[in-house]
């Protein structure tokens, strides 16, 4: 089983991963991560626009993140439809086993 701050530890460590190819430092944004029975959705931002509004600091396609919280599997979600559909997806899936 894992926590939240354990969660939140491996989408931080995806994404410093990310950070070379994006070209910029990415947060996440603590205020918007869901918590669901299947585990946490996370979003993220550039920390530039996180820090002045810039929007031409602000990232385009990042895909909230699904963190299970009984594996710690990471899964990335979209952006072409809202998270909600997303999220039953990926329950839906759990539901069939395939996680």
């Amino acid at each position: 089983m894992v926590t939240r701050n354990q969660a939140r530890h491996l989408v931080r460590s995806q994404l410093k991963g990310c950070t070379a190819e994006i070209g910029c430092e990415v947060e996440i944004i603590d205020s918007a991560t869901l918590e669901r029975p299947l585990g946490w959705v996370f979003f993220y931002q550039s920390r530039e626009f996180l820090l002045t509004g810039n929007s031409s600091s602000r990232l385009a396609g990042n895909a909230p993140l699904i963190v299970n919280r009984h594996s710690g599997r990471i899964s990335v979600t979209g952006t072409a439809e809202p998270v909600e559909e997303y999220i039953a997806r990926y329950e839906a899936s759990l539901a069939s086993g395939a996680d």
